[in-house]
């Protein structure tokens, strides 16, 4: 069985039809926004931030999701397609802790040699940018919105994730207004 654990957009748009899904735990990582974006949220003038897997001492609650046997190859490809394709990520096989016990799976962590690699930066200066940041999928700050949003939706937590929402909508107070 293939596994494929998502700590970002993977949590509520998969991209495929998985045999079965759990909410799950990765330890020695955590969810970061260390990567320029350039296109989807953000633009070269003016670039986002994306979201990865970083290693860290501590750990990263998700989703983890089994491949069916008889769309492998197709759901493999979407997923190599829509993660791989700019290299941003190294795809890591890492034991995922779930309720139903552990399994191994695919986590794409973070490519510290990418050319777009912004490193750990400050969370005031990650929220900064967040807050203006808009590409062709719309605006950087939406995609903390939805991340926020289907962790909690999924009864996961996240306090790193829920305070720099917290500190995007201090620098945008347009943000804040448009999702109340």
């Amino acid at each position: 069985a293939i596994w494929v654990f998502g700590a970002g957009s993977l949590i509520w748009r998969p991209g495929f039809e998985p045999a079965e899904a759990h909410t799950g735990t990765v330890h020695g990582y955590s969810r970061q926004f260390s990567f320029w974006t350039i296109r989807a949220r953000g633009t070269p003038a003016n670039p986002g931030l994306g979201l990865v897997l970083e290693p860290d001492t501590t750990s990263c609650q998700g989703k983890v999701f089994r491949l069916q046997n008889q769309s492998l190859d197709d759901d493999l490809d979407v997923l190599w397609d829509r993660e791989m394709s700019g290299g941003a990520y190294l795809p890591t096989w890492r034991p995922v802790e779930t309720g139903a016990g552990t399994v191994h799976a695919i986590c794409f962590v973070g490519n510290r040699e990418h050319r777009n690699y912004a490193g750990r930066l400050p969370e005031d200066e990650v929220a900064a940018i967040i807050a203006r940041a808009e590409g062709d999928w719309g605006r950087c700050c939406e995609y903390l919105d939805l991340l926020v949003a289907a962790l909690d939706l999924e009864g996961l937590e996240d306090p790193a994730m829920v305070r720099l929402r917290d500190l995007v909508d201090k620098h945008d107070g347009q943000h804040e207004e448009k999702r109340q």
